[in-house]
């Protein structure tokens, strides 16, 4: 397998470098009504291309290869796989330690960003999420 149906990738727009160890998190909407909180089912750092292409998922178990797309699609439903199919879904992807990434000179300590998954494209299509990142502003789009 090459990647999770969910990427990132980070690069630092004042250098024209890739962000390597930024902490990301991705969440999934909390539950299948339209409430705004999420919660959080990978974690994962930057490597040193500024990528993160696998999620350690959080609720895995040691027996289950922990980069395969099916354990990915059964953590990253929002309710159930019906739900997710049927509707669309949000999710969300922080980028954490920028603070010290500019060492404290920067005027976003993190970036949050929020996004829609069309109904029955979780696990069909690839969702790539770039950030590109200075002291003082970031940009994002829907990337390829």
């Amino acid at each position: 397998m090459s990647k999770h149906p969910i990427t990132c990738h980070v690069l630092n727009t004042i250098t024209g470098r890739p962000v390597s160890n930024l902490r990301c998190e991705l969440q999934k909407q909390q539950s299948s009504s339209s409430s705004s909180s999420f919660a959080t089912f990978g974690t994962a750092s930057t490597n040193s291309d500024g990528r993160v292409v696998f999620w350690d998922l959080l609720q895995s178990h040691d027996s289950i290869d922990h980069q395969s797309n099916e354990v990915f699609l059964d953590q990253a439903y929002v309710g159930s796989k019906d739900f997710s199919s049927a509707n669309d879904t949000l999710y969300k992807v922080k980028f954490s330690g920028i603070d010290e990434l500019f060492d404290g000179d920067t005027f976003f300590p993190y970036v949050e960003i929020v996004f829609k998954i069309p109904a029955g494209k979780l696990g069909v299509e690839h969702f790539h999420i770039p950030l590109l990142l200075s002291k003082y502003s970031y940009s994002t789009y829907r990337g390829s």
